[in-house]
């Protein structure tokens, strides 16, 4: 009982419109799917598969998942809401029965959730969700997916690096991507191409070696990203990475990356901002894959990049009001989120 009820004041502490368990024994399969606001469009978001410290700690990662998809959706004009899927990544998993079970629950929500890859999940997972349920993105569209955060995380970028220098440019400016997933990888090749002198870093030996090899870039020590002379860190791995001690010191100039929920705090935003460092707030950044996925969907695929880039000028509005009201980044985006959201129909969760 005291788990349960330890749950569940996680969830009164973020009030979504609806928590959902999936608990399937025999298959090892944990799941919490998290449909945090509706008021636009149908919720949306991926299915995040990693291991947790506890499930505790699993259901306060999709809660903050889903809010910030709410949050990107809205920033992105989108006519869709906010949700997210995580799945426990646990001994005894069976991957073949379980995310087709998943499937099931997903699609017993009749339409309300609409889910696709994320972080820890590939094509092979979405398969199986979606053998069971017509609510998942089309597997033909997720190749693009991959290319279209990342254009977003390099238009945020070059937004980033006219702020710190005023030049439009990113000839010679030095990017240190700190992981290079599928995302990653892009990325890198995306600013090499633009100019960029490129370094990353990589826990993963082999991926590391790969981008290296395929794309020439510096490898920097995982331990040392934080302390690196560099002009722009690009987060695209895991969330919760800057802290207030990485705020005080961190030697970059700006922030833009892939990464979800990169702040681990609201202090960490307000360091950053006292120390003159421009931080992109992650969902406002991070939306391309969606905004390929909703132009695919609405039959306009060959234009979907297009209107990824339109990122950049709604990161210059971010920044513009943020400088004239006083207030950081992020604060300054979830302003200009709620506004859209309040304007279809007030919350009345009170939060």
């Amino acid at each position: 009982m005291a788990a349960a009820s330890s749950l569940l004041a996680i969830v009164d502490e973020f009030r979504p419109e609806e928590f959902h368990v999936v608990h399937r024994r025999d298959l090892g399969l944990t799941a919490f799917i998290a449909i945090d606001d509706t008021r636009l469009g149908p919720a949306t978001g991926g299915i995040r598969w990693r291991g947790y410290a506890s499930p505790e700690d699993g259901a306060r990662d999709v809660l903050r998942l889903a809010r910030a998809m709410t949050y990107k959706n809205a920033c992105a004009e989108l006519d869709l809401g906010g949700g997210k899927t995580v799945v426990l990544r646990q001994p005894g998993m069976r991957r073949e029965a379980a995310f087709p079970a998943l499937g099931e629950a997903i699609e017993a929500l009749g339409g309300r959730y609409i889910t696709a890859c994320d972080y820890g999940t590939t094509v092979a997972e979405l398969a199986l969700v979606k053998s069971r349920t017509r609510f998942a993105l089309a597997e033909e569209a997720a190749g693009g997916l991959d290319l279209g955060t990342a254009t977003g995380v390099l238009v945020a970028i070059r937004a980033v690096w006219r702020r710190i220098a005023g030049a439009a440019s990113l000839d010679g400016v030095r990017v240190l991507v700190q992981g290079v997933g599928d995302v990653g990888m892009v990325l890198v090749r995306l600013l090499a191409e633009a100019g960029a002198r490129v370094s990353f870093s990589e826990v993963d030996a082999e991926r590391a070696a790969r981008c290296t090899a395929e794309l020439g870039a510096a490898r920097v020590a995982a331990d040392a990203i934080f302390d690196a002379d560099v002009d722009v860190l690009a987060p695209c791995a895991v969330g919760e990475v800057i802290t207030s001690d990485v705020a005080h010191r961190l030697c970059a100039r700006g922030i833009a990356g892939a990464a979800n929920n990169q702040l681990a705090s609201d202090d960490a935003g307000r360091v950053l901002a006292t120390r003159g460092i421009w931080y992109a707030p992650d969902f406002t950044v991070n939306a391309g894959a969606v905004i390929v996925g909703f132009e695919t969907f609405a039959g306009r695929a060959a234009t979907a990049l297009d209107v990824v880039r339109q990122i950049e000028t709604r990161l210059d509005a971010v920044f513009d009001a943020a400088a004239r009201d006083g207030i950081t980044t992020t604060e300054a985006a979830i302003r200009r989120a709620r506004a859209r959201l309040e304007a279809v129909r007030p919350n009345a969760r009170g939060r």
